[in-house]
């Protein structure tokens, strides 16, 4: 029974959450609207964040789902890497894996800001993991960042050893999970979507 409903909820938080619509195109108009309803709601809740996004190089717009059952958490999500001196769009792709003590489901939306054009390229070409939800560290270019969870506000405020160089913000969208667990997050480009 443990085992059924650890399947359950893993083939229910990697299959729903994917952009809406039938053909690539129609794809790539929802996560341009599903971008745009995130940053109103950021701006409206954390101000200062415009300004970080105007002065930043580039900046990352996802929404996830992920659940987490007893020991372990999965989640996956879709997004668009906004390249700002160039003024491309990359859509990507995201999974989440986690171990810990949890219960729950839980929609996200998270805003990855981009001071560096090295930081957006490695993003892009690379992806990368980041810890959350956890007293967790992850590696970014080598130095520990700390986690990001949101905070009572719905939005989370960088913290001291966060690099300059990367801003994140977490939203949590809707539903409750009681968890103290350590996740992964890995991000890649969408091939399909990016087919022009």
């Amino acid at each position: 029974m443990k085992y059924q409903l650890l399947f359950l909820a893993s083939a229910l938080a990697l299959a729903g959450c994917s952009a809406q619509g039938d053909t690539a195109s129609q794809q790539r108009a929802s996560i341009q609207k599903m971008r745009n309803e995130t940053l109103s709601k950021l701006y409206s809740l954390h101000p200062e964040a415009r300004a970080d996004i105007q002065h930043a190089d580039g900046y990352a717009v996802f929404a996830s789902n992920s659940s987490k059952i007893l020991l372990f958490g999965f989640g996956s999500g879709y997004g668009v890497v906004k390249d700002i001196r160039s003024g491309k769009d990359i859509y990507m792709k995201m999974a989440q894996g986690g171990a810990g003590v949890g219960m729950g489901v839980k929609q996200q939306r998270t805003v990855v800001v981009f001071h560096d054009k090295a930081a957006l390229n490695n993003f892009i070409t690379r992806g990368y993991v980041v810890g959350a939800d956890a007293n967790a560290a992850a590696k970014y270019d080598d130095k520990g960042i700390a986690p990001v969870g949101a905070s009572a506000n719905g939005v989370a405020k960088e913290t001291a050893s966060l690099p300059s160089k990367v801003n994140v913000y977490e939203m949590t969208e809707k539903g409750l999970a009681a968890q103290a667990m350590i996740n992964g997050y890995k991000y890649w480009p969408d091939d399909e979507l990016n087919k022009r």
